[in-house]
């Protein structure tokens, strides 16, 4: 009712919030001289592709010609659905350790091996 409100009354306008989220952290200006973005979510799936906040922030560094790397729980889109929305790579952990309780328990352990492997 609110947002409604605001949109009719008020004269605000729609955004995405991953929009708002970018801009009112500076993202534009922390991706100049940006080598690389590293981006993540538990699950990368067909709602990340329709503007969950990896797909943000891989259109931002896209724009910027910076490339992007996506670290998630799992993935469940195809690596070219991926490229398509400006994610180079993509690493999951549990293509780094199948058993999901162990992948759970050993998410930092498992984080820092592909953090390793980007440098």
């Amino acid at each position: 009712g609110v947002g409604f409100a605001a949109l009719t009354v008020l004269g605000a306008r729609r955004r995405p919030g991953i929009e708002v989220v970018l801009e009112l952290v500076g993202f534009a200006d922390h991706l100049a001289g940006a080598a690389l973005v590293v981006t993540g979510e538990g699950a990368l799936d067909a709602q990340t592709l329709h503007g969950k906040a990896p797909a943000g922030v891989a259109a931002a560094a896209r724009a910027a010609g910076v490339p992007v790397v996506a670290v998630c729980g799992r993935c469940e889109v195809s690596r070219a659905e991926l490229a398509a929305a400006g994610i180079r790579e993509v690493h999951a952990l549990l293509d780094r350790e199948p058993d999901p309780a162990r992948c759970l328990a050993e998410a930092g352990a498992l984080l820092r091996g592909i953090g390793a492997g980007l440098v």
